[in-house]
């Protein structure tokens, strides 16, 4: 599925907003993109008396432990964490003796006193020690640049549904077509009739010149969408998106009647918000619509281009 180039950001975002989390939410959160990373990862149930173990999470064959902890809104938060890390790294020292690598994946603030007890485990199990451990913080962002930042889009998709490019675009079964059009080739086809739109009807509809310049570039890819229209295993398909962007226009008119800003509210429906972040996806919307609009499903036809047909959108009363 074709996504727009704020995707990356996007899927940032709804990272942070769960290590905005406290207590138990953020550390599911830990364990579910952990189990994502690793394919082995195993996170303890507490067995009875025993606890976890302070373990948060194996992987690696054992080789790698995660201890994690949610910061709990208190007065004395960088002590608990310091007696955190402390008492983890401890309980999981005593009871697991496969690890080599301690991780401790934290959202909360990280001060002075938590960094004195980090450093002196570190120390004390250094190359050379009688058991040499790595031991490593990993914080909410070091979490996204390690994990989660790495994850391919399916993955992403699983954990943050609704991503952008997806999300609020009216004609979904057009994401195909823009898959379809974005093409790493810049190669221009040549065995279509590519035309530029017809000044008469950019002119009568008053569209502004950087529309009509978006026209004429996404127009070029008017033989591939005319191909795509003509494989596919739907023949309504073409005329379902011809009424379907007959009824988004009429939307459009209802709350603007300038042209770039109905314009602009098409393109979104067809290619998400943010799309002009992406150029292909960019020049992807341009086509389309620009597609449906040399069509006459879209705006007015100049009475002198089709004498006899009316206006094949009818207007809407002026405000």
């Amino acid at each position: 599925m074709l996504l727009t180039a704020n995707w990356r950001d996007w899927y940032h975002f709804r990272h942070q907003q769960e290590c905005f989390k406290s207590g138990a939410g953020f550390e599911d959160y830990v364990s579910l993109v952990l189990g994502r990373f690793h394919d082995d990862f195993v996170n303890p149930d507490p067995s009875g008396t025993l606890g976890d173990g302070g373990c948060d999470g194996l992987a690696e064959s054992g080789t790698l432990f995660y201890a994690c902890y949610g910061q709990r809104p208190a007065r004395s938060a960088e002590r608990e964490l310091a007696a955190k890390i402390g008492s983890d790294f401890a309980r999981g020292l005593s009871q697991w003796d496969s690890f080599h690598t301690w991780k401790f994946v934290t959202n909360a603030p990280v001060g002075p006193e938590s960094l004195k007890v980090l450093t002196g485990l570190q120390q004390a199990h250094i190359l050379g020690t009688e058991r040499p451990l790595t031991i490593r913080l990993v914080k909410s962002e070091d979490l996204w640049v390690e994990v989660v930042g790495t994850f391919e889009t399916s993955i992403l998709n699983e954990i943050f549904p609704g991503a952008p490019g997806t999300a609020n675009v009216e004609l979904a079964d057009l994401l195909p077509l823009l898959d379809a059009l974005d093409s790493s080739s810049v190669v221009v086809e040549s065995g279509g009739d590519v035309r530029p739109v017809p000044a008469t009807k950019m002119d009568f509809n008053a569209l502004p010149a950087a529309s009509r310049l978006e026209f004429n570039a996404g127009r070029l890819l008017a033989p591939r969408i005319d191909r795509w229209y003509e494989e596919s295993s739907d023949p309504s398909l073409y005329d379902a998106h011809g009424e379907r962007f007959r009824a988004l226009y009429q939307e459009a008119r209802s709350v603007t009647e300038v042209p770039a800003e109905i314009l602009e509210r098409l393109y979104v429906s067809v290619a998400g918000a943010n799309f002009r972040m992406d150029g292909k996806r960019a020049n992807a919307a341009f086509a389309v619509v620009s597609y449906f609009f040399d069509s006459c499903h879209i705006f007015k036809t100049p009475p002198e281009e089709n004498p006899e047909v009316t206006l094949e959108v009818p207007d809407v009363a002026t405000h």
